[in-house]
């Protein structure tokens, strides 16, 4: 792991190589995919992101694999040359932190904001809407909006929206009613 400074310089140093807003976001969504798939282990249950890390195996070794993870997800190839950078430089292990400070940048550019709902049941397609469209006018920012669902709320929604947590779950409403009684 890095640190978030450090993150952010090489997100910037990546997002100045982005030509357009339609490459930014290329970007982002490859930094986004291959980041995922090093999390992911391989066929021994390691972290694709342990090897690239590790200095076990040579640089041109672990650029190769990041090579390959790049056309696995058909990254853009200034992506791919922006990793093989990271790695000569030692700083692979901070992918994860990279990749998150890149889309922070990258929506922050296109006036974006990402939330994350989650609910006890799927919403309608209609009630995600509404509260997308809800948080859009609150923030002023186009919102991105991922849908989980979590069966332990019982009821009620957590939106997540960048920072900030807005829970109106079932599950906290009756602990906060617990607490109260004991005080």
């Amino acid at each position: 792991m890095i640190p978030g400074s450090l993150a952010r310089r090489y997100a910037r140093a990546l997002f100045g190589l982005a030509q357009t807003p339609a490459a930014r976001d290329k970007f982002a969504k490859d930094l986004t995919a291959l980041s995922a798939l090093a999390k992911a282990p391989d066929e021994t249950g390691v972290a694709v992101l342990t090897i690239l890390s590790t200095r076990r195996y040579s640089v041109t070794d672990r650029k190769k694999l990041v090579e390959a993870l790049g056309r696995r997800v058909m990254a853009d190839p200034m992506v791919i040359k922006f990793l093989a950078h990271v790695i000569e430089k030692d700083r692979i292990e901070g992918l994860h932190e990279i990749t998150r400070s890149y889309v922070r940048m990258a929506d922050d550019a296109a006036n974006r904001v990402q939330a994350e709902v989650t609910s006890a049941a799927p919403l309608a397609d209609g009630a995600l809407g509404r509260l997308q469209q809800a948080l859009a006018a609150a923030t002023g920012k186009t919102v991105v909006m991922t849908a989980k669902v979590d069966p332990a709320l019982l009821g009620g929604v957590v939106t997540k929206l960048g920072s900030y947590v807005l829970d109106g779950s079932l599950r906290t409403a009756l602990a906060r009613m617990r607490q109260d009684l004991r005080s």
